[in-house]
Parts: C-alpha cells; sequence; structure tokens
C-alpha cells in the first residue's frame, strides 16, 4: 500500500485523497497463487528506472523466500508494478 503526503509528519494519503488512517491506501503489489505473502519492499532507481525491490514466498518452490526485482512504471504521478508472467 502506498500514500503520501506534503509533510513528514503527515497526513498520508492515497491515489482517491482518502487518509491512510482511515483506512486508505492505493495497492501496488499483492501475492497471488504463485507467490505468497510479497513484502518487506524497497525501491531503488537506476539509469532512470525504478525498482521495486521486495521478498516473496515462492509457491513453485515449497514457499521458499526468493528476491525479487519489478520495474515500477508512474501514471498520473503514482507508481504501478508491473509484474513479470510467472
Amino acid at each position: 500500500m502506498v500514500g503520501r503526503s506534503e509533510k513528514v509528519v503527515g497526513s498520508y494519503v492515497d491515489k482517491d485523497g482518502i487518509q491512510m488512517n482511515l483506512g486508505g491506501g492505493s495497492m501496488i503489489f499483492e501475492g497471488d497463487k504463485n507467490w505468497f505473502g510479497v513484502g518487506h519492499n524497497s525501491v531503488a532507481g537506476f539509469n532512470g528506472t525504478d525498482y521495486f525491490i521486495f521478498h516473496g514466498y515462492d509457491a513453485a518452490d515449497n514457499g521458499r523466500s526468493k528476491l525479487r526485482v519489478e520495474k515500477i512504471a508512474w501514471f498520473n504521478d503514482w507508481p504501478v508494478v508491473e509484474r513479470k508472467p510467472s
């Protein structure tokens, strides 16, 4: 989930303007039948491309935790993770 604020102390809102402390938050990535429990993320930029770096539990490998890296696209100044085919 992502949100943003003009001040570090908040309040943080999602892309629809809903405050995160009131249930807001824009989903940018979640687990599925192939990758359970994605999380513990970071974002980094290299050579003009932004990346979402995180772990996921690989369902095809007995749920083993693996490092994953996905590109971030930006639409209307909000991040969208472009998931690679599983």
